[in-house]
């Protein structure tokens, strides 16, 4: 398209050359029949220009056209069309069958460029091509004379850009142009203001030489742009080819106003992350753009090589490296809570929509390092980090990191390829449990340090989807640490619940350790075991993630002391995360002490039965005991008279 313009360029030189020359020898009609078919034949279009010519002598002798138009390739909506067109040339020039022409003006120009589905455009043929290299040659030979423009202007113009293919549907309006150059082969300057989407852009532009650019070569160029308050700058050389290099420099303080020039929309930034800065070399092509600089995002700063390989999907790639980054604004925005939900239940999860679209716009293989990241509820130092997008699957990878405390390693995976899918899997060593898990589930009512290892898998197009969704497994093994809500101690200690239970009480534990399954949302623990100075304690229930719900058992086992006698007082946690309720299970309690009751009682009867048992037995025993006695002496009495009859 940029070569089309050039060509366009030439083609108005030879129609001034044209107008100019022959304006005082014929007559307007004849003349823009002449300037139209000499156009028509060169562009391989129809070309229309209004017999409404007129010479001029003020502010320059010249001549001053009606209303043109240039027809586009397949007759709909012409390529171009103005409500007239102004020239000036230099008399002593002209006298000199020399064209030097002061100034051009486009009145009201409108330029339609439309892309179509099937890749064809408006402005450009393959029959186009040829006539248009045919064009020059003749053009080459026919004025052989030196041609200059000191002035070219344009008013109140307008190009429209169609492509149905990408979607895009650009307009700029209120373009004022005004530009120089003062041969073929000096320096072009341009300056250029224009509006569109309600945005306000501005602009200079400096070529070394046309000629060069016309020809297929490159050429020094220097572009200076202000988009509101956004500014672009760059040094360097440009060629028709696309390919570039040189020096930038970007700053962009409102990046929405530069989204809405380009037709992007409105989408809200985080200031947080702005001004959005670069500064840096390029070397780009067709195909290919490299980048090495610097980048800036607020306060955080990144450095190194990126490039892009530009295809119906880009895909880039990149090697960061950066010092302190501040990203604790992504904590507050994400898991953000509904407004209508009763506050005794929680605000519960974000129902919003999640656009992920946006993972397949390119494709990524992104390398980062940096000294520590902030991620507001926790910050991660010495991190080295790797992201890979491919086909709208994006894997984000913890190589290494010191977070919550301890060393950190996993990966994140967020899949839009049919639908929104997210996984993670996570080691960690010696990491400080009250941050994980509020980052995790949203529960920070545990400290401690300890080992943890955690693996999920979520679908769903909102964050409450994803929670309600979730399927994995897990395992905790923590050190010393506390609980806060009730105070076991207190509570077997005989303070009673109203101090053994509140947002002041706390259970200190010397251990703590638990696995769990996760399915459909629900976490299911049934092996949790705490140790304690005074008590063992586990525990077993459900943790509801998706609906921010506990219900879950904790059943000491205590030593035995003076004030317990070893009595076990099980101690209930369940309701909404944002207002739970934490007592001991009195009816539990109740069912112990009749257990206890029970046993005694028990005990007592059958020490009793026992006793009579025995009682009645020894008396039995007696009783034969006399009875033997009694057949033994009897025995021995007749054993005695019978040996005494034996011996008389």
């Amino acid at each position: 398209m940029l070569r089309f313009v050039f060509r366009l360029v030439g083609l108005l030189f030879i129609l001034l050359i044209v107008l100019v020359g022959g304006i005082f020898l014929l007559s307007g009609e004849r003349l823009a029949r002449l300037a139209s078919d000499q156009i028509t034949a060169t562009l391989g279009r129809e070309v229309v220009i209004s017999d409404e010519l007129r010479p001029q002598l003020f502010p320059a002798l010249g001549v001053r056209t009606g209303a043109f138009s240039v027809a586009g390739t397949r007759g709909d909506a012409p390529l171009a069309t103005g409500e007239g067109l102004s020239v000036g040339v230099d008399l002593l020039g002209l006298l000199s069958r020399r064209v030097d022409v002061k100034d051009v003006t486009l009145i009201a120009p409108r330029l339609t460029l439309i892309k179509y589905a099937d890749g064809q455009t408006n402005w450009s043929t393959e029959t186009e091509a040829g006539r248009a290299e045919s064009a020059g040659a003749g053009g080459a030979s026919a004025p052989q004379r030196e041609l200059s423009l000191a002035g070219l202007s344009v008013q109140d113009g307008t190009i429209h850009y169609q492509d149905a293919a990408a979607g895009l549907d650009l307009l700029f309006e209120a373009i004022d142009l005004t530009a120089s150059m003062p041969s073929a082969d000096g320096p072009l300057t341009a300056s250029f203001a224009l509006v569109t989407n309600g945005q306000a852009a501005s602009g200079d532009v400096e070529l070394a030489a046309l000629a060069p650019l016309l020809a297929g070569e490159s050429t020094d160029v220097s572009i200076a742009a202000q988009i509101g308050k956004n500014s672009v700058s760059f040094l360097g050389f440009v060629a028709t080819s696309g390919a570039v290099t040189g020096e930038f420099d970007v700053s962009l303080p409102t990046p929405d106003t530069l989204l809405a020039l380009t037709g992007g929309g409105s989408a809200a930034v985080p200031t947080e992350v702005l001004p959005i800065e670069a500064k840096g070399s390029v070397d780009a092509t067709a195909e290919n753009v490299a980048v090495s600089g610097s980048y800036g995002f607020g306060t955080n700063r990144l450095q190194g090589p990126l490039s892009v390989a530009l295809g119906d999907v880009p895909f880039l790639s990149a090697q960061l490296a950066g010092g302190d980054l501040d990203l604790s604004f992504l904590s507050a925005e994400e898991g953000s809570a509904t407004n209508d939900a009763p506050a005794a239940e929680g605000k519960g999860w974000s129902t919003d929509p999640i656009d992920a679209s946006g993972l397949g716009l390119l494709d990524a293989d992104i390398r980062l390092e940096a000294t520590s990241i902030d991620l507001g509820t926790t910050a991660m130092q010495n991190v080295v980090a790797a992201v890979t997008i491919d086909n709208a699957r994006a894997v984000a990878r913890i190589l290494q990191a010191e977070a919550f405390g301890g060393a950190l390693v996993g990966q994140f995976v967020a899949n839009n390829r049919n639908g929104l899918s997210v996984a993670g899997e996570m080691d960690g060593k010696t990491v400080a449990i009250q941050s994980l898990l509020t980052d995790v589930a949203g529960f920070d009512r545990m400290r401690g340090a300890g080992n943890t290892q955690l693996s999920f898998l979520g679908v769903g197009q909102s964050i409450d989807q994803i929670m309600r969704s979730l399927s994995g497994n897990g395992a905790l093994d923590i050190g010393q640490g506390d609980i806060t809500g009730f105070d076991l101690a207190s509570l077997f200690g005989g303070s009673g619940a109203a101090d053994a239970v509140g947002e002041r009480a706390t259970t200190i534990f010397q251990s703590l350790s638990a696995s769990f399954t996760i399915e459909n949302g629900v976490m299911r623990n049934d092996d949790l075991l705490i140790s304690a100075n005074l008590f063992e304690a586990r525990g077993r229930g459900d943790v509801d993630l998706g609906a921010q719900r506990l219900d879950y058992t904790i059943r000491p086992e205590v030593f035995e002391n003076d004030l317990t006698g070893g009595l076990t007082i099980p101690v209930r946690i369940e309701g909404p995360w944002a207002n739970l309720r934490i007592y001991p299970d009195l009816e539990a309690v109740a069912r112990e002490r009749l257990k206890v009751e029970e046993e005694k009682i028990r005990a007592e009867a059958e020490a009793r039965l026992e006793a009579e048992r025995q009682k009645a037995e020894d008396r039995a025993n007696a009783r034969l005991e006399k009875e033997r006695q009694k057949l033994e002496n009897k025995l021995e009495n007749e054993l005695r008279k019978g040996l005494g009859n034996l011996f008389d």
